[in-house]
C-alpha cells in the first residue's frame, strides 16, 4: 500500500519535577508528553482543543491539578474582537512612530508586561530514538482498516469643563490677537510649570491656544473642538488601523513566510540572531541556551505538515514566521499555525529597542486581524488561539482584554467564558470552569480495542495488536494515553509501539 499523511506520536507518561517556565520553580512542573514524528493540522487542531500545545516537534499537555502554574488554553472570537481603548493607543502609537510623530511620553512610556510566549523552561526531551521512528512504507490507512480483518477614560463633565476653559480664553483675550498671542506665551508657560497634567488635556490647550493665535470666535472654536471629538469617538475598525499603517517616511512590512521555505531559509540568520538578543535582554538566557541551533529545533523545523486543499486559505495550513521588517530590517517575528479552524500562536520575539511599541499586544492584534483575512476565504476558520492562560502571571494578563475570549475547561473540555472563568480563578487558581456539575468529558470515554496504533510499519486497532503480543500487558499505558488526546484523536492518531 502507498505512503499517505497520518500523524505518528510516540507517548511519553507523566514527566515530573522539573523546572516551571514561569514561576521559576525548580521541581513543580507536571506534564504529559508525546514526540510528533509527523502530526497533521486537523489532528493539531483536536489536540490543542483538549489542551495540548506543541513546541517544535514536542507536545506536551500540563497536569493542570498538580502544577504550579495552571495552564489554560485560551482562544478569541475573532471575527467578534472587539477593540479596547488602550489596544487602539497602541495602533495610533504605531501609526505615530512610522510617522515619526511620536510624542516624548509616548517613547518614554514602554512596558514588558505584554510579553507573548508559551515556551517551557527545560521541558523534558524525548529520546534520540523518538525523532528516529524507522521509515514508514506501508501504512494502511485508518479509514480503510477492517476491523474484523485486520491487520491490513474622559466624561461628558470633564469635556464641559474644557469648553469653559476655551471660553474663559477667548474672553480673556477681548478678541484681540496681540492679547491672543500673550494667552498663548502664558498659558505655554503655565503648562511647563504643570507636569502633572494628562497628557490628553495638554493637547487640548495646546489646540485651544492654537485657535485663539489664529483669531478664531468662541462659536469657531466650540465647533472645531465638537468635530475633533466626534472624529476621535468614531468606531474605527481593525482593517481601517491596520490599513492606515502605511507611511512615507517609514515602511513597515509584514511577510507570511511559510517554516522550512527558501524565503525562510535565507533570513534564517537574521531570524536567529534576533530571537538569541531577545531572548538573552528579556529573558536573561544563556548565550548557548539561545543559539542558532536551538532556535532552529525551538521555532523552525517542526512535524506539523503542510496543506494546501482546493478550498483552503491561499498560503496552505501548516506552520509560519510572521516577520516584521522596518525599513528592510527584521525587528520582530510572530510564529504561528494556521489550522483548520484557527490562527493558533505559538511564539513572539522582537528586537527590545522596540519595547515602546507594545509590540506583544500589537502581534497580537495583528495576528487576529490575519485571521479575519483568511476567514474571508475560509469560513471555519475564525478563532484565535493565543496558547495558554496563566491566571497568576501578571505577563500573561493582556490576553484576558482579547474581548470576547474563552478558557478551556480541564475537565470537560468546553469553552467558557472568560469573564466568568476570572471569578473563580481569583479564588482558586484550579477550578473546573464548565458550571454544568453533571457534564462530562464524553470524548475521553476510552475502548482501548479502537485505540489505532503502527506496529511492524502496519496500522492496527489495538485489539489486533494484543492478539500478536498476548503476553503484552501496557493496557493502562494506551488507556491514559487514549484518555488525554481523546477518542477522536486515538482513531487518527498512530500510536508507535516497538
Amino acid at each position: 500500500m502507498a505512503s499517505i499523511s497520518c500523524s505518528i506520536v510516540k507517548y511519553h507518561s507523566e514527566q515530573t519535577d522539573y523546572r516551571c517556565g514561569y514561576c521559576k520553580n525548580p521541581n513543580s512542573n507536571f506534564s504529559h508528553g508525546m514526540w510528533a514524528h509527523t502530526l497533521t493540522v486537523q489532528d493539531y487542531q483536536n489536540l490543542i482543543d483538549r489542551g495540548w500545545r506543541r513546541s517544535g516537534s514536542y507536545c506536551y499537555k500540563p497536569v493542570m491539578d498538580k502544577i504550579c502554574c495552571p495552564a489554560y488554553t485560551i482562544r478569541c472570537d475573532a471575527l467578534n474582537f472587539k477593540i479596547s481603548k488602550s489596544q487602539k493607543k497602541i495602533l495610533n502609537r504605531m501609526s505615530n512612530f512610522l510617522k515619526n510623530k511620536l510624542s516624548k511620553e509616548e517613547k518614554m512610556s514602554h512596558t514588558n508586561t505584554d510579553i507573548h510566549h508559551d515556551k517551557l523552561s527545560k521541558i523534558p526531551h524525548a529520546t534520540i530514538e523518538d525523532s528516529k521512528i524507522c521509515k514508514i512504507s506501508k501504512i494502511i490507512a485508518p479509514c480503510e482498516i477492517n476491523k474484523n480483518s485486520l491487520p491490513s477614560e474622559s466624561s461628558k463633565n470633564s469635556f464641559s469643563i474644557e469648553k469653559k476653559e476655551v471660553k474663559d480664553s477667548i474672553a480673556s483675550s477681548s478678541g484681540s490677537k496681540l492679547l491672543a498671542d500673550k494667552d498663548v506665551k502664558a498659558n505655554k508657560t503655565k503648562l511647563e510649570h504643570n507636569p502633572q497634567k494628562k497628557a490628553k488635556i495638554l493637547r487640548l490647550e495646546r489646540k485651544q491656544n492654537k485657535l485663539l493665535s489664529q483669531g478664531k470666535s468662541t462659536s469657531e472654536i466650540q465647533t472645531i473642538l465638537s468635530e475633533s471629538k466626534q472624529q476621535q469617538n468614531s468606531s474605527k475598525t481593525l482593517e481601517q488601523f491596520f490599513s492606515e499603517l502605511n507611511s512615507e517616511m517609514n515602511k513597515l512590512e509584514l511577510k507570511l513566510i511559510r517554516v522550512m521555505s527558501d524565503e525562510f531559509l535565507k533570513t534564517l540568520d537574521e531570524s536567529a540572531n534576533l530571537y538569541k538578543k531577545y531572548q538573552m535582554t528579556i529573558h536573561k538566557d544563556d548565550p548557548e541556551d539561545c543559539d542558532k541551533s536551538s532556535f532552529y529545533k525551538f521555532l523552525g523545523k517542526n512535524s506539523l505538515q503542510e496543506w494546501r486543499p482546493e478550498n483552503g486559505p491561499l498560503q496552505g495550513y501548516g506552520s509560519f514566521h510572521d516577520q516584521y521588517w522596518l525599513n528592510g530590517k527584521l525587528i520582530a517575528v510572530g510564529v504561528i499555525d494556521i489550522l483548520p479552524a484557527c490562527v493558533s500562536s505559538v511564539y513572539f520575539y522582537y528586537d527590545p529597542a522596540y519595547s515602546h511599541l507594545s509590540l506583544g499586544t500589537f502581534s497580537s492584534l495583528r495576528e487576529i486581524f490575519l485571521t479575519r483575512q483568511l476567514n474571508e476565504t475560509v469560513p471555519n476558520l475564525k478563532y484565535y488561539y493565543m496558547g495558554f492562560y496563566i491566571h497568576i502571571c501578571p505577563k500573561m494578563r493582556y490576553k484576558s482584554k482579547m474581548v470576547p475570549s474563552k478558557l478551556l475547561c480541564p475537565e470537560t473540555y468546553v469553552w467558557c467564558d472568560i469573564e466568568k472563568c476570572l471569578l473563580k480563578l481569583n479564588v482558586n487558581k484550579y477550578s473546573r470552569l464548565n458550571e454544568d456539575l453533571k457534564a462530562i468529558d464524553e470524548n475521553g470515554i476510552v475502548n482501548i480495542d479502537e485505540v489505532l496504533l503502527l506496529y511492524r510499519e502496519q496500522a492496527m486497532l489495538y485489539k489486533t495488536y494484543r492478539t500478536m503480543l498476548p503476553r503484552c500487558r501496557d493496557e493502562h499505558e494506551i488507556s491514559e494515553y487514549a484518555a488525554l488526546v481523546g477518542m477522536k484523536c486515538a482513531k487518527s492518531i498512530l500510536l508507535y509501539r516497538k
